[in-house]
């Protein structure tokens, strides 16, 4: 658990300072939009350097703002001052809501909040169910798809970019494919005995749905920056993160039901099959995979200083998972070379497979 402090609390210094940037880059950049129609004055999803994507987007809100001038149904009231401000009211919450000042947009405000609620949810019925496990997963991981699905009915305009549901398609599905094998196992395996000791105290368990809550934050910052973005972003990085999110989501998939199936089979000895053959832990791999294509698709719609924000998710992803596999977060780890230190193919298994991501060289170079 402190290794996974000693990742969280950096990560939470380089989203302040990034916000900070973003604030005080707003201050001085927000005068030459204040003219615009109505624009926010930190209009902070705006790429600067991106004339091109500016102009597209601006011209596609601005549009849309004189239709509804000139839309003898909606109803603007007399009076100047009054009729100019629900003008620019509306004309706000069609470029996303977007005053990104200290915190961000409210739409990621939005998506954040549910994640929460979610979670604290998990959190009282944990306390009220003392050792109870099958929960976790099913909301921990569940609450992914339930934010998404809720910022897809309420988000209004950049709900219909295509950037956005595909986006918001891939997270759904995702969770919702996890949360329900993870749900599935637990009622199978009754309880996790990595986490018997965390969630046996009060404190524990609120421990426990904290770090569950800034886990589902700290994953989703690429598809949450993104969905409060009204800008499109590019084909190319749409169709490449699509690419490397479905190679991910395929590869997670198959080594769990590989690992799962070869338990059903084989209960006292180490999966060494399929995916296992080539990565002790391709579920994990699978998944920084996932979320390194869900960064491409969005990264594209961001300003230059929410990219190494949206960028944390991978980054963090890949050193939680590898502390893991290490066992310096876990004690994974350690149970498994309890339960399979006997075995004289597990110590060859763990010097020769690698962690996380295979070696395509010794792949290649077997087959030729």
């Amino acid at each position: 658990m402190r290794m996974l402090w000693k990742i969280l609390l950096p990560t939470a210094g380089v989203i302040s300072s990034s916000l900070s940037a973003v604030d005080a880059d707003a201050t001085a950049f927000g005068a030459s939009l204040h003219n615009h129609r109505g624009a926010p004055a930190s209009f902070l999803f705006l790429p600067r350097s991106t004339s091109q994507i500016y102009r597209s987007g601006f011209k596609r809100q601005q549009h849309q703002i004189i239709t509804l001038k000139s839309n003898p149904s909606w109803n603007i009231p007399r009076g100047g001052q009054q009729s100019l401000h629900s003008l620019r009211s509306y004309s706000s919450a069609l470029f996303d809501g977007s005053i990104l000042s200290a915190a961000t947009s409210s739409s990621f405000l939005q998506y954040n909040i549910v994640i929460f609620l979610v979670n604290l949810l998990g959190m009282m019925i944990s306390l009220i169910f003392p050792g109870m496990q099958y929960h976790l997963d099913l909301l921990g991981t569940g609450a992914f798809a339930v934010a998404s699905s809720f910022m897809l009915l309420i988000n209004g305009i950049n709900s219909s970019l295509l950037r956005v549901q595909i986006s918001s398609l891939a997270v759904i599905i995702w969770s919702t494919k996890l949360a329900a094998f993870l749900f599935y196992r637990a009622l199978k395996v009754k309880e996790d005995a990595r986490l018997e000791s965390t969630l046996s105290t009060k404190s524990g368990v609120v421990f426990f749905w904290l770090i569950s809550f800034f886990w589902g934050a700290i994953s989703s910052l690429p598809h949450s920056l993104g969905v409060a973005s009204s800008l499109e972003g590019d084909n190319i990085g749409l169709y490449s993160g699509t690419i490397i999110y479905t190679v991910g989501l395929l590869m997670e998939s198959i080594a769990d039901y590989q690992k799962w199936s070869w338990k059903q089979s084989n209960p006292s000895k180490f999966c060494s099959g399929g995916l296992w053959g080539i990565s002790q832990h391709p579920n994990f791999a699978g998944n920084i995979l996932i979320w390194t294509g869900i960064a491409i698709m969005n990264v594209p719609s961001l300003s230059w200083q929410l990219v190494p924000v949206a960028c944390l998710s991978p980054l963090i992803l890949w050193n939680f998972f590898l502390g893991q596999a290490q066992g310096s977060i876990t004690s994974g780890v350690e149970l498994a070379t309890k339960k399979y230190g006997g075995d004289p193919g597990y110590s060859d298994y763990i010097e020769n497979v690698p962690l996380l991501f295979p070696d395509l060289k010794k792949l290649f170079a077997k087959k030729n």
